[in-house]
């Protein structure tokens, strides 16, 4: 006997009818499958596509900000904008943030808060 004539003698696979059809359930199923590959994959999307924040942009942003105020709120911001980048104070911002008439130009603690944000793209 060979492998065709085998094969030709054997039964047919016989699955019960209610399998072979597609009914209401079967659909339910593909529409529950479908809306979690979408949730997978609109989670997914979400993590490539997040707007990445700047430092540098955004400390520029924050001295565009305290640029209009008077001279000692200014410093004192720029100073909390060094403190949270974590940057270095630069010569006399001490004492220019506890006497307002001393002399410190805010060109100087601008220039460190931005070389603290470059420091922080480096990373």
């Amino acid at each position: 006997m060979t492998p065709e004539e085998l094969a030709a003698r054997l039964a047919h696979v016989r699955i019960p009818e209610s399998f072979a059809r597609f009914g209401i359930q079967d659909a339910l199923a593909a529409c529950a499958l479908g809306l979690i590959a979408a949730l997978l994959i609109s989670s997914l999307l979400r993590l490539v596509t997040v707007r990445r924040n700047n430092p540098l942009v955004e400390a520029r942003s924050a001295i565009e900000r305290l640029a209009g105020l008077e001279k000692q709120a200014r410093i004192t911001g720029l100073a909390a904008l060094l403190r949270e980048k974590g940057g270095t104070a630069p010569d006399g911002l001490d004492e220019a943030l506890y006497n307002p008439n001393a002399a410190l130009d805010p060109a100087k603690v601008e220039a460190a808060v931005v070389a603290t944000a470059r420091k922080g793209l480096r990373r």
